[in-house]
């Protein structure tokens, strides 16, 4: 089945040109298209989205591993939720994909960790005896998420039981109690301070520092599977992002692959009368010409306020050397901030304020090899699912891969593992072994590499050589990492709605995870698109209250400070 149209006459007029068809922008094109169907008007793809790939999803990417049904599937991005998401969960139910909902193993106490040379089982991260690590006394016998809450308790005063109280009132309904105990949370996190330092402005490793012993953070920094001892994200956003995270999550995944969600919008927009135009990179954005505006006018139709400018490419990224033009009344950026830094920045919607923003955060980056192998050898090992940690170059390995095998608990045939999954620092030590575009056939000295070293982990030697190798490697164009971390000194309540909305009294809005307190979730991402679809309606309402009240309607003219007719 095709999703596009024919091509877009030159110079289309559109209600609303949405740019970037990651979850973000098929979120938004779904709601709009949607809305308008509701509303009685022709599928006329008055809403369009664009995406320079040729591919729908963003950093949500599965990918099958094999030949036929069968065939383990990979999410080379994104690749589990909680049940705490619900904003998440609203949009998988939007998306008819609630059935396909099943449980992601994250840990398993008989899981190993393999450190400085040692293998232990996760359950004996609390020995004292066992692990490679000399604590301080005070800290000797907590397990390594004990070790988190200690130095978030001596960060912020009272955090656990905060984050306790208010997850409880979620759980319940209560939510005058939740948002008490969230405002509670927020005002000790404005108080606290490192060395004399507001917590907003210490970066995250030097935070975990200062209240843990230099051993206790080299083991959260090694079991982790995240490089927690060099992060340079804002203590206060990663405290933030532990609150908001249920003490107990219940961790779940999709079927047949985070990338169904995306798809399955995608489909319901489409369906609605939406247009998907794919291998279109946008070059600027510009006001309309004035002759369009007039020429508009006389017909008796919408005036345009944009021109955007694309560049068509091929499905390898090649430039064809066509360009195409159409105008646009409403303009989103589902863009992150390195492809909007990409744009000509001599055009809408850049100003010297925009660009400071959106230095606010830091791109992380991060790849994953998956192998498949003939069987699933780690079962005679006495493991199933979940994940395991060490301090080798792989870092995180999951058993399984990252969704549910097609059939289930196969004792025989092909079974996939999430071989690495450095993030980070951790990436520099693969860099050199992949001299290809990103998510191609591994180069074999990468491969070999991480076989050897998942080899030796489990201490297995004679290891059989995997069929099939997958990478992604998610600092490689057309992408600038694997998620994003706000920098020290940033508030995100502060910068996020100036980001959104650029350019006051202009219809062009940026949607991504990054413009919320949840950069590098799908959470965020809907998160920020919400607010902006409740922008849009705003601005909707505005010009209908302006055309109201030049036509001598009950309506008055728009309300100082938003947004009038264009």
């Amino acid at each position: 089945m095709t999703h596009t149209q024919e091509p877009l006459p030159e110079l289309a007029l559109l209600d609303t040109a949405i740019v970037g068809a990651g979850i973000g922008g098929c979120f938004l094109a779904e709601r709009l298209a949607r809305e308008q169907e509701s509303a009685g008007h022709p599928r006329s793809g008055r809403v369009t989205l664009f995406e320079r790939t040729h591919r729908v999803g963003g950093r949500l990417w599965t990918v099958r591993m094999g030949q036929g049904p069968n065939a383990p599937v990979a999410d080379l991005g994104a690749m589990r939720l909680h049940r705490g998401l619900r904003r998440v969960l609203d949009a998988v139910a939007r998306a008819g994909l609630t059935d396909d909902l099943v449980p992601f193993d994250f840990g398993r106490p008989e899981n190993p960790v393999h450190v400085r040379g040692v293998t232990l089982r996760q359950h004996e991260l609390a020995d004292p005896e066992r692990i490679p690590y000399d604590l301080a006394e005070q800290e000797r016998g907590l397990a390594p998420g004990d070790l988190v809450r200690r130095a978030a308790d001596a960060l912020v005063p009272g955090f656990t039981e905060l984050r306790r109280t208010h997850h409880t009132a979620v759980e319940q309904g209560d939510a005058h109690r939740a948002a008490r105990t969230g405002a509670a949370f927020r005002a000790h996190l404005d108080r606290a301070a490192v060395g004399g330092l507001p917590l907003r402005r210490t970066a995250y490793a030097d935070a975990l520092r200062a209240v843990l012993g230099t051993q206790a953070v080299a083991l959260l920094h090694d079991t982790g599977g995240y490089d927690v001892a060099t992060s340079g994200e804002n203590a206060a956003e990663q405290l933030g992002l532990l609150f908001r995270t249920p003490p107990d999550a219940e961790y779940v995944t999709l079927r047949h692959g985070m990338q169904s969600l995306p798809l399955a919008l995608r489909d319901r927009f489409t369906a609605a009368g939406g247009s998907l135009r794919l291998g279109h990179r946008l070059l600027r954005i510009d006001r309309a010409e004035p002759a369009a505006a007039g020429s508009a006018a006389d017909r008796g139709e919408p005036v345009p306020r944009y021109l955007l400018t694309f560049a068509r490419e091929d499905s390898r990224g090649r430039a064809t050397g066509e360009r195409l033009r159409v105008h646009a009344r409403t303009v989103v950026l589902a863009l992150p901030p390195g492809p909007l830094l990409r744009l000509d920045q001599d055009g809408l919607p850049f100003t010297p304020g925009l660009r400071a923003d959106l230095t606010a955060l830091e791109a992380v980056p991060a790849h994953k090899i998956f192998l498949l192998y003939e069987t699933a050898w780690w079962r005679r090992l006495g493991l199933t699912r979940g994940r395991a940690t060490t301090d080798l170059p792989l870092r995180q390995l999951w058993y399984g891969g990252t969704c549910p095998p097609p059939a289930a608990a196969r004792a025989e045939g092909p079974a996939l593992l999430l071989a690495a999954y450095p993030s980070g620092p951790a990436t520099e030590a693969w860099n050199a072994d992949e001299p290809h575009s990103a998510a191609r056939e591994p180069d074999s000295a990468a491969v070999e590499r991480a076989h050897r070293l998942v080899a030796r982990m489990h201490g297995l030697p004679g290891l059989a050589a995997p069929l099939l190798a997958r990478r992604q490697d998610w600092n490689r164009p057309p992408h600038d990492g694997a998620w994003h971390v706000w920098r020290p000194g940033h508030d995100p309540d502060v910068v996020a709605p100036r980001v959104r909305r650029p350019l006051p009294g202009e219809a062009v809005h940026l949607v991504s995870d990054c413009w919320t307190p949840d950069p590098g979730s799908i959470e965020g991402v809907v998160a920020c698109a919400e607010a902006v679809l409740s922008e849009l309606a705003r601005e909707r309402g505005d010009r209908r209250g302006h055309r109201a009240g030049r036509h001598g309607g009950a309506l008055g003219g728009r309300t100082p400070g938003t947004v009038g007719s264009p």
